[in-house]
């Protein structure tokens, strides 16, 4: 191969690998970000809950939120809601199949509703005719996206008789199943959050009894409730963009070491070739010499 088209090619894998190495340092700067609102979300989250359930334990607080509804709400009723969250797969990989599985497995038999966020979640409902409710698109969910989905959960579940509110994401976390957000004491997010002795010791003992709460236990319990799906909702949305961007890095790695692989490749073969050239012209160098010489 001639050397200018190999030094063309090791130029365009340099112009190649900047970019590339731009977008490792967007994906460096995006999981540091998110890595500092999933832990505050998650750790408000299993906080909100824990007091909670410990003041619905203390004054025998009934509400639709907190357990599961009654066993003849139950039977006649088995919907659940289902949130489905998809990031953008910039590269091709297969990030959502095992979670589909067990929504379908789930839904076998069942009429449940969904919520969809993202192109693919909602490709996924509408190829499978499951009854998509709302749908939005993930490149725009923003704060005033979040506050919408937050009421129209808590409504949803309060009067359309759900047993529970799931939300599906890709997450090391929770391989191929699903969070359950919704009654609180089926949240099962505590995964997200290493358990600490000292601070649930703190909680589980708290003389709340004790405590002056204002304006009363049920109004302050349903504000609590509040701020504990929305940290739910913000912690799993997080998680869901966080996975997403590891895996970007990850393959933003892997291309960046084809590429190093390649260049050193081009750079052993513009070596032999100039290396090959020298010795030619070294050589011609002899003979013309050596005619000279002989003249």
């Amino acid at each position: 191969m001639h050397l200018k088209v190999i030094e063309q090619k090791k130029k365009a894998l340099n112009n190649i690998l900047l970019k590339v190495n731009n977008e490792k340092n967007i994906f460096l700067i995006k999981i540091m970000k998110l890595n500092q609102q999933l832990g505050f979300h998650t750790k408000n989250a299993v906080i909100n809950k824990n007091l909670i359930l410990n003041l619905q334990q203390k004054y025998d607080i009934k509400n639709d939120l907190l357990s599961k509804k009654s066993f003849f709400i139950k039977k006649w009723s088995r919907k659940n809601l289902w949130i489905y969250i998809t990031e953008e797969q910039k590269y091709s990989t297969d990030s959502y199949s095992r979670y589909e599985s067990t929504i379908l497995k789930e839904n076998k038999n069942s009429k449940d509703d969904f919520i969809t966020i993202g192109e693919q979640a909602k490709s996924f409902c509408q190829k499978n005719k499951f009854n998509i409710l709302k749908s939005y698109a993930k490149n725009n969910f923003q704060d005033k996206e979040i506050d919408e989905l937050f009421i129209v959960i808590k409504m949803l579940y309060l009067t359309a008789e759900y047993s529970s509110v799931r939300f599906v994401i890709n997450s090391n976390k929770n391989y191929d199943s699903f969070f359950t957000i919704l009654p609180i004491n089926e949240f099962d997010f505590d995964k997200f959050v290493p358990y600490n002795a000292e601070e649930n010791s703190y909680l589980e003992n708290l003389e709340i009894t004790k405590f002056k709460i204002y304006p009363n236990i049920n109004e302050f319990v349903n504000t609590e409730i509040n701020i504990f799906i929305q940290n739910a909702i913000n912690a799993l949305i997080c998680e869901s963009s966080f996975y997403s961007a590891k895996s970007g890095l990850v393959t933003t790695n892997k291309i960046i070491k084809e590429i190093d692989e390649q260049k050193n490749k081009l750079s052993r073969q513009i070596a032999r070739i100039k290396n090959e050239k020298e010795i030619e012209e070294l050589s011609l160098l002899t003979r013309n010499k050596k005619t000279f010489e002989d003249m």
